[in-house]
């Protein structure tokens, strides 16, 4: 998963766009998988659950408009170097 293309799906998801919700949700699914793993069986359906709402709540709370521009990014690294 490319950063651009999690960014064009975010900004996707924010106007509503189902798909897009659902390619977020699949490119986090071998992370999540792996966590499941490391869960007793009878409270994995929960996880998985508890797990989407997670990325469904950053994905709302996510400002698109709070992303810097490469030259935005530039300045704030030479600001802290």
């Amino acid at each position: 998963m490319t950063n651009a293309r999690l960014y064009t799906l975010l900004q996707q998801a924010k106007q509503n766009e189902d798909e897009a919700l659902e390619l977020i949700f699949s490119q986090f699914e071998k992370k999540i998988e792996a966590e499941l793993r490391q869960t007793p069986y009878e409270y994995r359906d929960d996880l998985r659950q508890e797990l989407y709402v997670k990325i469904l709540e950053a994905v709302e709370k996510y400002s698109i408009d709070e992303v810097p521009n490469f030259e935005q990014f530039i300045e704030e690294k030479k600001g802290k170097g």
